[in-house]
């Protein structure tokens, strides 16, 4: 019952969020702009052949789904340490564990929403001229999206648990929404030049990053052969074949499983 209580109180404290709210607003305009451009008569040849609004739906994604989502989670257990809350919570009959999972499943079913209230608004306009299968590839994309959201969802309630404040946090949410964006980016693209690293060991270090994984995994949607990648596309679908899709899967479920046990090990070691 105490835990039904504080799931629904993350959801609720969630939806007050002006910054939710603006991300709503924003992937709904995303979704309306891709459907009336796809109207204009490149939806005709449906959504694989939408190859540059496509990409930049699924870029645009990728930038803001990590930012709101570490956003949130990062800020939610040391803002309830600061305002004093978390000693109010941890007197009523519930675990940390709990708090955690609490924490991780509001904030996650609340992103969730506010991305399918986005999306949704498209989707009907998109029905007029899409076919089936074409609109299966964009739910699949929204798919991509949420677990995206739920494994960075996991990885900022780490940034929230170590952070001694607000502000702290708030500069390491900032730190590593750079560094899996833009910096990570840049080390393999040293590494590669510097160190001349095999592909294989070249895929399995994008794969790690949760954003680029999410970024297949999208792609992989729209153009199952990966030709928009080039050689490295053509490489990754002889490589894995059918099974990608899968794999870049279970890359987001370690991040999100993973980042759950961690931030659970080192709250249950701290003394509140």
């Amino acid at each position: 019952m105490a835990f039904t209580a504080l799931l629904l109180k993350e959801i609720r404290d969630s939806f007050r969020n002006k910054w939710l709210i603006l991300y709503t607003v924003s992937f709904a305009a995303l979704g309306l702009t891709f459907s009336y451009y796809g109207y204009m008569g490149l939806g005709v040849l449906g959504f694989r052949a939408f190859g540059r609004v496509s990409a930049a739906l699924v870029n645009m994604a990728l930038y803001m789904i990590p930012l709101m989502s570490m956003s949130l989670a990062g800020l939610s257990i040391v803002g309830e340490r600061e305002k004093g809350t978390l000693e109010i919570i941890l007197s009523q009959p519930v675990s940390k564990n709990e708090i955690i999972l609490s924490k991780f499943l509001g904030i996650t079913v609340s992103i969730t929403l506010a991305t399918m209230l986005g999306y949704g608004i498209a989707s009907w306009y998109l029905w007029m001229f899409l076919s089936s299968a074409d609109l299966s590839i964009y739910l699949l994309i929204v798919s991509g999206c949420l677990a995206l959201a739920a494994s960075l969802t996991a990885f900022g309630l780490i940034i929230s648990v170590i952070s001694r404040s607000r502000f702290e946090a708030l500069g390491i949410i900032l730190l590593s929404w750079l560094f899996l964006l833009i910096i990570y980016e840049f080390i393999i693209i040293g590494l590669t030049i510097t160190m001349k690293i095999p592909l294989q060991d070249l895929v399995f270090l994008v794969m790690i990053n949760p954003v680029e994984a999410a970024r297949l995994l999208m792609i992989s949607f729209i153009d199952p052969s990966l030709l928009l990648l080039g050689p490295s596309g053509i490489y990754l679908t002889e490589l894995f074949k059918a099974a990608l899709p899968y794999i870049l899967l279970g890359s987001l479920l370690a991040w999100t499983l993973g980042s759950l046990i961690i931030s659970m090990k080192i709250f249950n070691l701290q003394d509140l």
